[in-house]
Formats: structure tokens, C-alpha cells, sequence
């Protein structure tokens, strides 16, 4: 009886615990703004643009390491979408982080580079064929690995410039 009630204690320990950690992650990482900071990396959006003649949107963000020494960021590039102001979400044609490009043809599932601290990182987002409705990207949807817990990933949700 004493074994089952301190094993469900530590149990519940865990279960409660886990919880709290998980919360707190997710309220972090689930902030829509122009700019947001997890994980030690700030995300801010530059800019969001449609072009309606061509029906693509550029999405263009600004990546900075808070970090002391230089960190490796791994964006899992599928999880990466653009949501326009009729709800409709669109995966990107083209990523480039720096000078490292990648297409949607490629199939590389990740995209690998290293942000050097306080040195901030051009994140550019190309999507083809957007709605004919569609006037404007509401939220962007960047998905990336923890820097503590390998195969563990956080979204990123940044939305439009603040008009000033």
C-alpha cells in the first residue's frame, strides 16, 4: 500500500511537472507577434508581401541568435506555412536563410545553419499560386528544433509589421 501511494505520488510529480514545462513552452511559443523570442532566438517580421498579378507572397523575417556562443538552428522546412486573410495556408516554394537556399522540389526536410550571436539572419518565404482573394499574409508559421532536447521541434507563429 505505502509503495503504491509514494509510486502514484512520484507519478503525478512527474505528470504535474511535465504539464508545467509543457504550458509554459507552448504559451511561449504560441504568441502571435511581430516579434517573438523562444528558445533563444529572437523572430521578426520584416515584411509580408502579396503580389496579386503573379499570386505569390514573400515573407521576409529577421532571425537573431540571443545566445552567447553561435547556435545551430535546424527549420524543418514542411512545417513552415503562410496563412493569407481568408484562412487559407500555403507551403513555401523557396526558403533562404542567409545564403543558403532551398526549394520545395528539393525535398530536403531540414535546413541547417548557424546563427552567430546577436548577428541577425534574413529568413526569406516564397509561396506560388496564392488565392485571387487573398491581400495579405496574417501569420507565419516557422517550425524549428529545441536547442536542449534533439527531435523535440517549437512553432514560431509571427504576424504582420505593427503599422506605425
Amino acid at each position: 500500500m505505502r509503495k503504491t501511494s509514494l509510486l502514484t505520488f512520484i507519478v503525478m510529480l512527474f505528470v504535474t511537472g511535465a504539464t508545467f514545462a509543457q504550458n509554459e513552452n507552448t504559451v511561449a511559443a504560441s504568441q502571435d507577434s511581430s516579434v517573438v523570442m523562444i528558445d533563444g532566438v529572437r523572430f521578426e517580421t520584416v515584411q509580408l508581401i502579396i503580389d496579386s498579378a503573379a499570386r505569390t507572397a514573400t515573407v521576409e523575417l529577421s532571425l537573431t541568435s540571443l545566445k552567447e556562443r553561435p547556435r545551430e538552428l535546424k527549420i524543418n522546412v514542411y512545417g513552415i506555412q503562410l496563412v493569407d486573410n481568408e484562412r487559407n495556408a500555403y507551403y513555401f516554394s523557396t526558403v533562404t536563410l542567409g545564403r543558403v537556399l532551398m526549394r520545395f522540389e528539393d525535398r530536403q526536410n531540414y535546413l541547417h545553419y548557424l546563427l552567430q550571436p546577436d548577428t541577425p539572419a534574413k529568413l526569406t518565404i516564397t509561396a506560388e499560386n496564392i488565392s485571387k482573394d487573398a491581400v495579405g499574409i496574417q501569420v507565419v508559421k516557422v517550425v524549428f528544433e529545441d536547442s536542449e532536447e534533439e527531435g523535440r521541434f517549437l512553432d514560431a507563429y509571427l504576424t504582420g509589421v505593427p503599422a506605425p
